[in-house]
């Protein structure tokens, strides 16, 4: 039986790639717990910086797999980092091909950053289907209008439209779709990532947490950026006008 999940670490590259193409990469049990195991082994992967999620044959995702059997209920959230935040390393998605309900799921809230193929579509057709389920989780991405929109009509938007709502942060041709991730992991890489971390917190942070509660708890991540190696080394590589060399601490 085929790994539904796949992983390999590349220049410090984790490509993540869902390995379910006669399925269209529909998420079932075993994914679930793949997916699961596979953000806390890219966290804690020493080799791996930034990750780029991306899908096998003709979809990135058609969503969760609604075979009886093939999923149980209410375990679909396992499949995302919990809160944005379990996972600080930064996530960039490369979706062609249909991004449907729990897949739409992967590409917007799993994904920190998410680049979309032109023929990549974006939808939520559990509405259909009576199965609604973890709306409130991707309320944050769009204004309340195309929410509604959305998930009430179980809408379709295709890349250009996922865009123009705040669902993607580029579309590219088919083609291009893996050089233009690669070509943003290549420019996280070169950053620190202590501060890249911190970027990472702050923002979701701030979507689920008291305005003061979150700059409480942000300062305080803040000052493990000032202590460490990589701050002074910032402050060296500007003065000798090099590029910085970072090791992470």
């Amino acid at each position: 039986m085929a790994n539904v999940v796949l992983y390999e670490v590349k220049d410090q590259i984790a490509y993540i790639t869902l390995n379910r193409p006669e399925k269209l990469n529909a998420i079932n049990t075993e994914m679930v717990t793949k997916l699961s195991k596979t953000w806390d082994r890219f966290e804690q992967d020493p080799d791996a910086k930034i990750a780029i999620l991306s899908g096998v044959g003709e979809a990135f995702c058609g969503g969760a797999d609604i075979t009886p059997g093939a999923l149980e209920p209410g375990t679909v959230a396992r499949s995302y980092p919990v809160n944005g935040i379990q996972v600080l390393k930064p996530i960039i998605g490369a979706v062609h091909g249909l991004a449907m309900g729990a897949g739409n799921g992967l590409a917007v809230k799993a994904c920190d950053l998410t680049i979309a193929a032109e023929d990549a579509q974006f939808g939520f057709p559990e509405i259909r289907a009576g199965r609604v389920g973890g709306i409130i989780e991707y309320r944050p991405y769009m204004t309340f209008k195309q929410s509604m929109e959305f998930y009430l009509l179980g809408a379709w938007f295709d890349a250009q439209k996922a865009y123009e709502v705040g669902l993607v942060n580029k579309v590219v041709p088919r083609a291009e779709l893996m050089d233009t991730a690669i070509s943003w992991a290549e420019k996280l890489k070169k950053f620190a990532p202590l501060s890249l971390r911190i970027v990472k917190y702050g923002m979701y942070k701030i979507m689920d947490t008291p305005v003061a509660q979150a700059g409480r708890e942000f300062k305080k991540f803040v000052q493990t950026q000032f202590d460490s190696e990589d701050f002074k080394e910032g402050a060296r590589a500007f003065q000798e006008k090099r590029e910085p060399k970072f090791k992470g601490r």
